[in-house]
């Protein structure tokens, strides 16, 4: 049996050599192991896209009842390095999008801070998720209000 190649990532000597797995003149191969390559996995992901999933908070109807909007949940997938950065963006694309009057939240003057509460106002959203790229959504039957 030949001898294992040391991975480039880890030093182990683990991966064994074959057709298309050659060793350098210092005995490491030229692929990673499985271990190594799963730390590194970006699984394809765009680099600089963040995707958040939310929901709607509550709201005071006309009557001063909570109720919950009757809207879909959304994802929305901006460019952005951080979580902060995202939910900034992510603001800014809300705001084009329903623009400053939605019935299904009682309001009329809403203004891109008030979608996930930023400067201490009330949110519309909560944040479910932060996911890292831009995921494959499949949305065949229209649950969510796509933004990307």
């Amino acid at each position: 049996m030949s001898e294992l190649l040391k991975c480039a990532g880890c030093n182990w000597r683990v991966i064994e050599p074959d057709e298309d797995v050659t060793e350098d003149e210092n005995g490491y191969a030229n692929k990673r192991c499985a271990d190594c390559q799963i730390q590194d996995c970006t699984c394809g992901f765009d680099d600089g896209l963040i995707t958040l999933v939310a929901d709607w908070e509550t709201v005071s109807d006309d009557e001063g009842c909570t109720i919950s909007p009757d809207m879909l949940p959304v994802i929305i997938t901006v460019k952005a390095t951080t979580k902060d950065e995202a939910i900034e963006a992510a603001s800014d694309k809300l705001q084009a999008h329903f623009g400053t009057s939605v019935d299904a939240l009682f309001e009329t003057r809403i203004e891109r801070d008030f979608w996930f509460g930023l400067n201490e106002t009330d949110a519309f959203l909560r944040l479910c998720a932060v996911l890292q790229g831009s995921p494959a959504v499949i949305d065949e039957d229209a649950f969510f209000t796509v933004l990307s």
